[in-house]
């Protein structure tokens, strides 16, 4: 798994320190912030919070630009950036009707047995058309954030067990060896 992850940083990092890119009137403002060579080196810390920022915005589904907020804050927040991406893929096109019905039924659970305020502007369902149930938009709104929390606190501890049981693959800190592979390219 490291060899694969050190091998697509090397290339979008190399991509990303290109002049033409650099010189894009797009770019020119972030690139200086994403070649950030820290952002891009695996450690127990940044990874957890890349991860976390990823799950949080992998759950608000009806964003369609999730990767680029996620990017945006780890760049604000000094996390993994790569980590951040990918972790929003969760959300791909394949679980988006599994995730809205979880949700859905998250922020029924919450607002009936729990008593979170309902959200009054939002406060109206509709039926869904292949399904017999109807859907409140203030539960999936509620469902939504609350699931994005759930998710990003369940990075923190799965994050630094994977790096306790495999010390190898994420390392506890930023090394002289881990700058030294980013620097080969």
């Amino acid at each position: 798994m490291k060899r694969q992850y050190l091998k697509f940083v090397r290339r979008f990092y190399k991509l990303l320190r290109d002049p033409k890119v650099r010189k894009n009137r797009f770019f020119s403002g972030i690139a200086y912030k994403i070649a950030n060579r820290r952002l891009w080196i695996p450690c127990r810390a940044t990874v957890s919070h890349g991860l976390a920022i990823g799950m949080f915005f992998s759950m608000m589904l009806p964003l369609p630009f999730q990767g680029f907020f996620a990017a945006y804050f780890a760049i604000r927040s000094r996390a993994n950036i790569p980590f951040a991406m990918l972790a929003v893929w969760i959300s791909n096109p394949g679980t988006v009707v599994p995730l809205a019905y979880m949700q859905e039924r998250l922020g029924e659970f919450l607002h009936s047995k729990l008593g979170v305020p309902m959200l009054e502007f939002l406060n109206y369902s509709q039926k869904v058309p292949f399904l017999e149930t109807r859907c409140n938009v203030s539960n999936f709104v509620v469902g939504m954030v609350m699931s994005g929390v759930i998710a990003s606190a369940l990075s923190y501890p799965l994050v630094h067990l994977y790096s306790l049981i495999f010390p190898d693959q994420i390392p506890a800190r930023r090394t002289t060896r881990n700058r030294d592979v980013m620097r080969k390219q």
